[in-house]
């Protein structure tokens, strides 16, 4: 897995401090590690298919149960 340097992660966020960078990838669902240095680590598959790399399997869209509505 090739992943996205510094330069690169840059680049997609817009923005250099890591922190930030860690706060965004969170919004966007994009799977990432982070450092021990406090830097993010993300490979370009969780940039490119985040719904293949288990992120969106969490944010699942609850429906309401109809069927114990009592008439």
């Amino acid at each position: 897995m090739s992943l996205l340097t510094t330069e690169e992660l840059q680049k997609l966020s817009g923005l250099t401090q890591a922190a930030a960078q860690v706060k965004w990838l969170k919004r966007q669902g994009i799977k990432h590690y982070v450092r021990n240095d406090g830097r993010p680590s993300v490979t370009w598959k969780f940039v490119n298919t985040p719904h293949e790399s288990g992120v969106h399997s969490q944010n699942k869209t609850l429906q309401p149960n109809f069927g114990a509505i009592n008439a």
